[in-house]
Parts: C-alpha cells; sequence; structure tokens
C-alpha cells in the first residue's frame, strides 16, 4: 500500500538530521553556547558540502547520459556547477567574514568539529540516496544543477540586510531572520527538491537500486 504523502517526510531520516541540526543550533545558540559567527559559518560549510553532493550527483548523471548518448559529456555540468557555485560562494566568503568580524561573541573550535561532523554525515546519506533515487529514475541534469541556489536567498537576505546597518541590535534582528529562513529552507528544499511527499526516499544505508 502506498505510504501517505506525510508518513514519506517523516519516515526520511535525512528530514529528522537536517531538522535536529537546527533545533541544536538555536537552542545552543539561546543558552550562550555558540555565538552568531559560528552559525553563520556552518550554514556556509554547509552550502560548500551542499556544493560537493550536487558535484558527485551531477558527475553520476553525467555518466548514465553518456552510456545512453555517447555525444553527452560525462563531467561538462558538473564542472561548470563547480565552477560557477564555487565562484558565487568565494564572493560570499568575503562578505560574510566583513559581517561576521562585526558579531558579538566568540567562535569555539570544538563546536565548529561537532557540527561539521554532524554536517558531512548529512552530506553522506543525503549523496548516496540522491544517486540512488537518480539511478532509478534519471532526471535532467541542467534543471538539477539550479537546485542547490535556492538555498543562498538566506544568506543573501542576511547580507543585504547585515551591510544596510550599523546598529547592533537591527543586525541581531536580521540574524534572527537569518536562522528563520534558514530551516525553512533547509527543511522545505529538502522535501521539495526530494519530493520526499510523494515517494519514500530510498534508505541509504540499504542495497543499490
Amino acid at each position: 500500500m502506498k505510504q501517505s504523502w506525510l508518513k514519506n517526510i517523516v519516515s526520511d531520516q535525512e528530514f529528522w538530521l537536517i531538522l535536529l541540526f537546527n533545533v541544536a543550533l538555536v537552542a545552543s545558540y539561546y543558552v550562550g553556547e555558540i555565538s552568531a559567527s559560528l552559525v553563520i559559518m556552518l550554514y556556509y560549510f554547509q552550502s560548500l558540502f551542499i556544493g560537493i553532493q550536487y558535484f558527485i550527483r551531477l558527475s553520476a548523471m553525467g555518466i548514465l547520459y553518456h552510456k545512453i548518448d555517447p555525444k553527452y559529456s560525462r563531467f561538462g555540468i558538473a564542472i561548470f556547477f563547480l565552477f560557477h557555485y564555487g565562484m558565487f560562494h568565494f564572493v560570499y566568503f568575503i562578505f560574510l567574514i566583513s559581517i561576521v568580524v562585526k558579531m558579538p561573541g566568540t567562535v569555539d573550535p570544538g563546536a565548529v568539529k561537532i557540527f561539521l561532523i554532524a554536517l558531512l554525515g548529512n552530506t553522506v546519506l543525503s549523496t548516496i540516496s540522491d544517486v540512488k533515487r537518480d539511478r532509478a529514475e534519471l532526471k535532467v541534469p541542467a534543471v538539477v544543477m539550479f537546485q542547490p541556489y535556492f538555498r543562498v536567498v538566506p544568506m543573501h537576505l542576511f547580507i543585504m540586510l547585515a551591510f544596510a546597518t550599523d546598529s547592533l541590535e537591527t543586525l541581531t534582528n536580521a540574524f534572527l531572520l537569518f536562522i528563520v529562513l534558514k530551516t525553512v529552507a533547509d527543511v522545505g528544499m529538502h522535501i521539495v527538491v526530494n519530493k520526499t511527499y510523494r515517494d519514500k526516499r530510498p534508505n541509504a544505508t540499504g542495497g543499490w537500486i
């Protein structure tokens, strides 16, 4: 029997990893365990991990398409995405560094290590699951390539608001808005892009399709 859209979503291990990660960030920030600078830094690293994930996914799709049509480049779109997405985040890095130095609080290297391990674990699971799904239902690489850019909207808005003010209070409010948008973007885009409301997500720890 086909599962309902809600059962498909709540049975997705990546959905819970993403949600719990964001809840942990918010809770740690409010109890003073981590700083706003650390949250911003982690979001940036998360975007980089997602870029690597999509590069691997696009490469795998390119290889499959090349088997169907030898004229199709194996890594053409993947390399273009890596260059464009990389340049995009290089520019963001420059802006975010100038903002982070104005934010109160310090960055705990231990906390960075813990959260980066959590991000890496989710990236590995998500990449495996995506490649499994692509093998079963091959998608258009040119369309898939643009999916990660939806996540940069919170980062872009935060940069615009942060550069529009010198007030620490306004900067803090912009950061709180950033957290809300980040959580919505992380969870919402995972559900919409991967269509977990429609089909059960392939288990990353299971056998290959």
